[in-house]
C-alpha cells in the first residue's frame, strides 16, 4: 500500500478530519475511511469481511458461559473463519500439488490481509468467551479489524490493547513520534533495502527482491561462502523490509492517537533462537503462544510437541507450501534443541558454562547464522523442496545431484 500515493493522501486527509471531529464521531469516521479505502483496492473481499465482522461482533457475546451450545458456537465460529482461510490460502497450492491443473488454482484470489484478520477474529471471540473483553463498541471493533495502516502488514493487534492505548486529544508529541517512525520506515524500505542490500546482491535479485535462481543455476560452481553471503543479505533484507512496514504502520496509527503493539526488537542481536522469537514478529509469536502453545501444553503436557505444533502453525500462517512447512520444522527443531541445551547447562557439572562471557557472543553469531541459513526454505525461487535441500547441503560443502 505504501507505494501508492492514494494511501498517503487518504492518511493525510483522514488524520486532519479525525482530530477536527468531536470525540464520539472519530472512530465512526476512521472505520468508514478504512473500509472505503480497502474497498477501492479489493471490493468483493472487503464486503465479505464486513459480513464476517458483523457476525463475530454479534455472535461472540453468545459464547460466554459453560453451556454446551455456547461451546459449540465458539468452536463453530473458529472453524468457520479457519475454513475461509484454508479455502483461499491453502486449497490453491494443494490443487497444484495434486496436479488438478493450474487453471483451477489461478481462479482463487487471496483476500487482502486474510491471515491477519483471521487471527484477530480468533483472538477476539476466544477472549470474549473467557470474559476478558467486556468493553465492546461496534465502531471500535470495525476500526480494530479494518484499520487501513496495519491491515495487510500487521502487527497482529490485540483488541484489549487497541482499546486501552488510544489518546483522547491531539498531542504534538504523538504526531512527532508518528511522523518520525514513518520516516524511519521509509528510509529502511527505500534506502537500506532497495539501494544498499539489493546493490550488494547484484544478480541475486529479481524485481526488487532477493532471488535464489541465480544460485540454483550455478550451485555446483559457486563457493559456499557466496551462498552464505546471499542468505545473510536476504535475511537482512527480509528483516529490514518487514520492520519498515511495521514502522510505517505503527507510525501512521500513532497519528490517530492509537499506539499499536511493537513487532520487532532487534532480532539480529538475539543471543539464542528462543530469544530471537521474543524479538521477531512478536505479535505473531504471542498469538501462537496464547492460542496454540499453551493449549497444546495443557492437552499433552509435552513441551516439545507443543513447540513443533506452534512453529508448524507459524510456517503455515505464512503460506501453504512444503517449503514453509519445512521452515517451521527447521525453527521448531532449533527451539527444541535450545531447550534441551538449557536443561543440560543447569546440571551441576556443566553450570560453569553460564559463567563464560564469551559464550554469549558465540551464541549470538550461531543464532544469526541459524536464522539466515533457514532462509533456504523461503528464498524467492522455484519452490521444489529438493532444490531447497540442495542449497542447504551446499552450505555444509555437500553437493547433491540435480
Amino acid at each position: 500500500m505504501i507505494q501508492s500515493s492514494t494511501f498517503w493522501l487518504v492518511l493525510l486527509l483522514s488524520v486532519v478530519v479525525f482530530w477536527l471531529l468531536p470525540k464520539p464521531y472519530r472512530f465512526n469516521f476512521l472505520a468508514i475511511v478504512s473500509i472505503s479505502y480497502l474497498a477501492t483496492i479489493e471490493l468483493k473481499s472487503t464486503l465479505v469481511l464486513l459480513v464476517w465482522t458483523v457476525a463475530f461482533y454479534w455472535l461472540a457475546p453468545q459464547t460466554i458461559g459453560n453451556d454446551s451450545w455456547r461451546r459449540w458456537l465458539l468452536s463453530t465460529l473458529i472453524l468457520a473463519i479457519l475454513s475461509y482461510l484454508l479455502y483461499f490460502k491453502y486449497l490453491p497450492p494443494l490443487l497444484e500439488a495434486v496436479s488438478f491443473g493450474n487453471e483451477i488454482a489461478r481462479q482463487f484470489i487471496l483476500p487482502l490481509g486474510i491471515s491477519y484478520f483471521t487471527f484477530k477474529f480468533i483472538h477476539y471471540v476466544v477472549e470474549v468467551a473467557r470474559g476478558n473483553i467486556q468493553d465492546r463498541s461496534l465502531p471500535q471493533f470495525f476500526c480494530y479489524i479494518f484499520l487501513f495502516p496495519i491491515f495487510s502488514a500487521g502487527p497482529i493487534e490485540r483488541f484489549d490493547h487497541f482499546l486501552t492505548h488510544q489518546e483522547e486529544r491531539w498531542q504534538l508529541d504523538s504526531m512527532v513520534a508518528g511522523l518520525t517512525r514513518i520516516i524511519h520506515g521509509l528510509i529502511k524500505k527505500f534506502f537500506f533495502c532497495q539501494v544498499v542490500i539489493l546493490s550488494l546482491l547484484g544478480p541475486h535479485q529479481e524485481a526488487g527482491f532477493p532471488n535464489a535462481n541465480f544460485i540454483l543455476e550455478r550451485l555446483d560452481l559457486l563457493p559456499t561462502y557466496k551462498i552464505w553471503g546471499f542468505l545473510i543479505l536476504s535475511y537482512l533484507y527480509i528483516y529490514i523490509d518487514f520492520s519498515a512496514y511495521s514502522d510505517i504502520a505503527i507510525g501512521a496509527s500513532r497519528l490517530f492517537g492509537i499506539q499499536i503493539m511493537e513487532n520487532f526488537n532487534w532480532p539480529i542481536l538475539a543471543t539464542n533462537i528462543a530469544n530471537f522469537w521474543q524479538r521477531w514478529h512478536m505479535t505473531l509469536r504471542r498469538w501462537c503462544q496464547a492460542y496454540v502453545y499453551m493449549p497444546m501444553i495443557g492437552l499433552t503436557r509435552n513441551p516439545y510437541l507443543a513447540i513443533y505444533c506452534t512453529w508448524l502453525i507459524i510456517g503455515l500462517w505464512h503460506a501453504g507450501s512444503l517449503n514453509w512447512i519445512a521452515w517451521g520444522l527447521y525453527h521448531s527443531t532449533g527451539v527444541a534443541v535450545f531447550v534441551k541445551w538449557e536443561r543440560f547447562k543447569r546440571c551441576k557439572q556443566w553450570f560453569f558454562l553460564n559463567q563464560i562471557p564469551l559464550l554469549r557472543y558465540v551464541s549470538m553469531v550461531i543464532t544469526f547464522l541459524f536464522v539466515a541459513g533457514g532462509g533456504v526454505f523461503i528464498a524467492n525461487y522455484d519452490h521444489h523442496i529438493y532444490n531447497t535441500l540442495r542449497i542447504l547441503a551446499k552450505l555444509f560443502f555437500i553437493n547433491l545431484p540435480t
